[in-house]
């Protein structure tokens, strides 16, 4: 009887801990993920496109795993060799037109390398589909180095890469003359305040202490 009644356990703790990560990878039922403006998460890539990464409904709503949240609007051309620069294969410039939702520690290791190594910057070029990286990405659960994230990826990651990745997105999408601006603005101020990776650059500097 009390062999019976540890297997029964057993198996409810294995139903509980595999309800668990099911929600943990994906939003709830229902849950509608909001965007880095605080606006709906919008879909990354379109019905003509082949698949991105991305879920059902074309969003990159991506909890855990590799946490591909970073909308990459036509990865082939935009970001050339991205795929290689990150460890990986040459899927990327594979891509033909299609958009991608990229992991965050890609993401900023890519930045990471053009910064360290004096590479040709993004600046000023759009690579981003920006109402389509959701609001979770600029949340504490990403920031540790010991899993996926900002700081995390397959062993290749550059010391506080976090940096990198979290401001070029910031650069990018925030434009100080479009009202949605401010939601993005109070989420990474709010975001970086305690990072003192974040907390120290000329970015936070810039947008979070100069009022």
């Amino acid at each position: 009887m009390n062999f019976k009644k540890i297997i029964i356990i057993i198996l409810i703790l294995l139903i509980m801990t595999s309800l668990f990560n099911y929600n943990e990878n994906f939003p709830e039922d229902g849950k509608e993920l909001l965007n880095i403006y605080d606006k709906p998460l919008q879909k990354c890539g379109n019905e003509s496109m082949s698949n991105g990464s991305w879920d059902s409904k074309k969003k990159c709503s991506e909890l855990d795993g590799g946490v591909h949240q970073i909308c990459v609007d036509n990865i082939a051309k935009n970001l050339k060799n991205f795929s290689l620069e990150t460890g990986q294969s040459d899927w990327s410039d594979k891509r033909e037109s299609n958009n991608h939702c990229v992991c965050l520690g890609a993401w900023s290791l890519y930045n990471a390398k053009l910064n360290k190594y004096k590479k040709k910057k993004l600046k000023g070029k759009r690579v981003l589909k920006c109402d389509a990286i959701p609001k979770v990405a600029l949340s504490k659960k990403y920031v540790r180095k010991f899993s996926q994230g900002w700081n995390k990826w397959n062993g290749l990651e550059i010391n506080n890469q976090i940096k990198d990745g979290v401001n070029s997105l910031v650069r990018e999408c925030l434009d100080t003359s479009e009202e949605k601006s401010k939601a993005l603005k109070k989420n990474y101020c709010n975001f970086a305040k305690n990072i003192s990776a974040l907390n120290k650059t000329d970015t936070y500097q810039d947008l979070c202490e100069s009022n």
